[in-house]
């Protein structure tokens, strides 16, 4: 007997596939010329059949409701916990899930003890928690570990101890002074998976989003599981990226004596600027470290408290954290478990953030009200910067929209310049670790949060006992970022996420954003700085590697690269044979015009004579297999230095081979952008000229790929530091063909 399931589903497959067709058309009567509305009219029939067949045949193998979802609405686990299935659809995923096979087996045994001591140790440890202690961590087994925390417990109710922090939440500030703090444990259901790497507050509701990675010494949200790069270029060019950026360093200085601050302060971000000395406005940009850019970073300096917050990338901070311990006589916070940020991008960047913050009365409320009512938020200028009491957004089941009379954006300008947006005192609420803590006095768990909100007579003001200091600052041209105590990040983002105009992105989103907008991405566009170098070494190693898996019929792109170049890597940038080449033709015995033809070698002492192209490139490759550089070889083009200015000038010159080694090669950075058609891909040569030969290699592209904003392939890339015509050429890793393009300094 035939399954009468199996029968329905092909009787419904069959006519999905089916679309019904009309052969009469009046509209062809006439000979001459064809009548839309008519033929139109004549089709309608056919149309809409097409349609119901398009409706039909998506639907046709969807067997369970949760596969009509649309794309942002679809979740893993939906096809076992009815949870999460949106409420409407409910009721027929549970019929569907009664009417599938047989209930998951139990666990039983071992599995079944080894779940139920994680179950007893969890109970304990919420117990602890809800007393206000800190439960004990050991790297030991459950069972140790569930005797230690009985223990702790036990210990507690006997002596009656003292609350060890002011929530039922545990939350509580972890800071160094003066030395480099310990990692929060976080909650022991998940100990062993941060003791590597940190969670951010907000690492669980990424987790579920967003494809992660580790690195320098977090877990980072990456990108979005869902496919968003269009998406996201749409939403950075007309309304706002969220991004958690607390994996970012901050630390924070105390200099008590005025001139030694403005000293350290000048030597940090080399600007003399009164604003931001006097803490009216922020700093971002390079920061400094014994006279040597090392990271664009956030700056936030305030005179009237002695304080300079710091904000960098995690893998420049411990050497900074270094140099000021080392060099300077002041105390340092390690405040990188301590605060926290969000990063807002986008036309709608300013006003998203307004949303979420529900602000205590102050003095910059009305003048905030304006701010966020300007449609043009290119007019504020960079730099400014305010200070909040906010309160949790937990509470507030609407979204805050402030409304100001005044609409005149010069008007709010004006008053920008002449009101005070600081509160020095809510900054050194942000730079003391007791303030800190204070502010999560009584925060508010996700149970009480349930029961406010399931009474419809309660108010907000009956339960809002929350003061949150939060430090808002304008980092660049429709890019914001808030600064709030670590464990206030998550009941933020929360609220953030919920607004309509806002969505998450990872760190793909912000390299994609930089790329689109012709700003370079730290570290991979940054080669001529210490992580830029080891970023283009690791890559060219990992590509190497995935080369080495490909099977032996596959041309690998080393050997299609050997076809046209001699010399440069082809799995990265190579820095080190392009200084080599570019220096090796400014030796001073060098003839005015090589030789093109290949001939034998000849020697004085240990140098080989240069007399052609193929001596030339036959001395770059043995440099190239005798000397590994650990440290970068290229540096920045620098107008000030006289080596530098001779040699953009055409007018240096190299005594010997040796001195090559010892010397670095200045360079530029650049936008490429090609005249017509072609590609651009990662580590692609820069040429100077059609000839693609070695000697003209000028420099490399570091970002290389389509730019959705611009609507061609685009690069950003570094080359040599001379006078070039703006007209170059690309070419591809692997490939033969050049494709013309044009420079422009970043």
């Amino acid at each position: 007997m035939s399954n009468p399931n199996i029968n329905r589903k092909k009787a419904r497959l069959y006519n999905s596939r089916n679309i019904r067709a009309q052969s009469t058309d009046p509209s062809l009567d006439s000979k001459e010329k064809l009548s839309v509305p008519t033929f139109l009219a004549s089709r309608q029939f056919e149309i809409k059949s097409f349609e119901l067949s398009q409706l039909n045949s998506k639907n046709a193998l969807s067997t369970r409701i949760f596969q009509s979802l649309p794309r942002s609405l679809r979740r893993r686990a939906a096809s076992h916990n009815v949870k999460r299935i949106p409420k409407r659809l409910r009721v027929r995923a549970v019929r569907e899930m009664s009417a599938t096979g047989p209930v998951k087996r139990m666990p039983k045994g071992r599995q079944l003890y080894k779940i139920q001591s994680a179950k007893r140790l969890l109970r304990v440890a919420g117990r602890l928690k809800s007393m206000k202690q800190i439960p004990e961590f050991k790297s030991v087994n459950i069972r140790q570990q569930y005797k230690l925390l009985s223990k702790q417990l036990k210990e507690l109710v006997e002596n009656k101890k003292l609350p060890q922090v002011n929530n039922a939440v545990g939350s509580r500030d972890v800071v160094g002074i003066n030395k480099l703090t310990n990692a929060p444990s976080g909650n022991i259901k998940y100990f062993k998976r941060q003791r590597d790497f940190v969670w951010l507050p907000t690492h669980i509701w990424h987790a579920k989003r967003f494809k992660m990675i580790k690195n320098h010494g977090y877990q980072i949200p990456h990108t979005p599981t869902q496919k968003c790069f269009k998406s996201m270029s749409r939403q950075g060019k007309t309304k706002a990226i969220a991004f958690d950026t607390s994996y970012y360093g901050t630390m924070i200085i105390n200099i008590p004596d005025k001139q030694s601050y403005k000293n350290v302060l000048h030597d940090l971000i080399r600007t003399k600027s009164t604003k931001v000395v006097n803490g009216e406005k922020s700093y971002y940009g390079w920061i400094y470290m014994n006279s040597q850019q090392i990271y664009q970073g956030y700056v936030y300096s305030s005179l009237a408290n002695g304080q300079i917050i710091i904000r960098v990338f995690p893998s420049v901070y411990k050497k900074l954290f270094k140099h000021f311990k080392e060099n300077v006589n002041c105390t340092i916070q390690d405040c990188r478990f301590a605060l926290g940020s969000i990063e807002l991008t986008g036309p709608a960047a300013l006003s998203s953030l307004s949303k979420m913050l529900h602000l205590h009365d102050s003095k910059t409320i009305e003048i905030w009200k304006q701010l966020t009512s300007v449609q043009d938020t290119d007019l504020i200028p960079i730099g400014t910067t305010f200070t909040f009491d906010s309160q949790d957004p937990r509470i507030f089941k609407s979204f805050k929209m402030y409304k100001s009379d005044t609409t005149n954006i010069y008007d709010v300008i004006i008053s920008l310049q002449s009101t005070q947006l600081v509160d020095p005192s809510i900054v050194n609420q942000i730079c003391q670790s007791e303030s800190r803590n204070n502010s999560y006095k009584d925060q508010l768990t996700n149970k009480d949060i349930g029961k406010f909100h399931a009474n419809l007579t309660s108010q907000p003001k009956d339960i809002s006992k929350s003061h949150i200091p939060a430090l808002v600052s304008k980092l660049a041209r429709q890019k914001w970022m808030i600064i709030l105590p670590w464990h206030w990040i998550l009941p933020f983002w929360l609220t953030l996420a919920k607004i309509r105009d806002v969505k998450p992105g990872g760190i793909q989103q912000i390299y994609q954003l930089n790329f689109e907008n012709g700003v370079g991405s730290f570290p991979q566009d940054f080669p001529w700085l210490e992580d830029g170098w080891i970023y283009n070494d690791i890559n060219g190693q990992a590509n190497l590697f995935k080369a080495s898996k490909l099977p032996k019929s596959q041309v690998t792109l080393a050997a299609a690269e050997s076809k046209v170049s001699d010399v440069f890597d082809a799995y990265k940038c190579d820095w080190h044979s392009l200084r080599n080449i570019t220096y090796i033709q400014k030796l001073k015995n060098l003839p005015e015009k090589l030789e093109s033809k290949t001939n034998y070698a000849s020697f004085e002492g240990l140098e080989r004579n240069i007399t052609s192209t193929h001596d030339l490139i036959q001395v770059v490759r043995s440099l190239k297999e005798e000397i590994v550089d650990s440290e970068p070889v290229i540096e920045l083009y620098d107008e000030t230095n006289p080596n530098h200015k001779q040699f953009h000038d055409n007018s240096s010159t190299i005594e010997s081979i040796p001195a090559i080694v010892r010397s670095k090669l200045p360079v530029r950075q650049v936008r490429v952008t090609l005249i017509g058609e072609g590609t651009i891909s990662n580590n692609a040569r820069v040429y100077s000229d059609k000839d693609a030969c070695d000697v003209n290699v000028i420099g490399f592209v570091t970002s290389g790929g389509m730019n959705l904003r611009q609507g061609a392939f685009t690069g950003i890339g570094a080359i040599v530091a001379q006078e070039f015509s703006s007209q170059i050429y690309i070419r591809n890793v692997g490939q033969t063909k050049l494709y013309l393009g044009k420079l422009e300094l970043v």
